[in-house]
This record gives structure tokens, sequence and C-alpha cells, in this order.
């Protein structure tokens, strides 16, 4: 890839944090960051380079996302991937019709948390199938 050409996983993921950033967008200590990607309660991105990435997608007015922890944990049933992960939660997807449905992570902000939770477990199914 050259450097006037797009990079397609930063037109899925969009825009991201570093740790100091979210930490501070959320008001956490660093180490409650760093724990809560652990446990699967933040969505948390490595480089090539190793560097930490946090999409910014999964923040919402100051807090993370309610049910993306839940959304995370199914989906990690499936593959380890981080990057599928958020490929699945913020990439635009159509509907029956063909026309433009809200993504998992709008969907999560509209607090269908059951609805996302289903489809993620049925994605992690097929993943692992």
């Amino acid at each position: 890839m050259t450097d006037d050409q797009p990079n397609s996983w930063a037109a899925i993921v969009g825009p991201y944090y570093i740790a100091h950033s979210i930490a501070r967008e959320l008001g956490w200590p660093s180490q409650q960051v760093s724990a809560s990607a652990v446990a699967l309660e933040l969505l948390e991105l490595t480089t090539v380079e190793r560097t930490p990435l946090y999409p910014e997608f999964q923040v919402w007015n100051g807090r993370v996302v309610k049910g993306s922890g839940e959304v995370l944990q199914a989906l990690s049933a499936g593959t380890a991937s981080t990057w599928t992960w958020a490929q699945w939660l913020n990439a635009p997807v159509d509907d029956e019709t063909g026309e433009p449905a809200p993504s998992a992570i709008e969907q999560l902000r509209a607090g269908q948390v059951d609805k996302d939770l289903l489809d993620a477990r049925h994605a992690a199914a097929a993943w692992r199938s």
C-alpha cells in the first residue's frame, strides 16, 4: 500500500484512541484501561508495532457503550481476532431488503443489547465452523 491509498482497516475501524487518551476520555486510571481490555470490557486492537489502539466507536457520551463487553465476550468464542470484532461491530450492513441498516455498535447505542448479543453469538458460531 502506498501513502496515497487509504487503509481499508482505518476506514472500517475509524478514529481511535491511544491508551492515555481513552483513559482521559473515560476518566479512568490507565490500569483500568488495561484491565478492561483483558476482561473484554473494552476493545483493544494491537498494531504490528504492538501499539494498543482503542476504537472511538465504542465510546459514547463519555462512557463505554452499554453491552459492548457482553458482545465482545460472545465474539471471542468464535475468533481471537480483535480486528475481526471491530469489523463486525462497526462495518455497515444491509438488511434483508438490501437497504442500509444500523451497524452493531449503532444498535448497541440504541439499547438493542439483546439483539446484538444474539447476533454476536451467531457470528461466533459461524466463525468457529
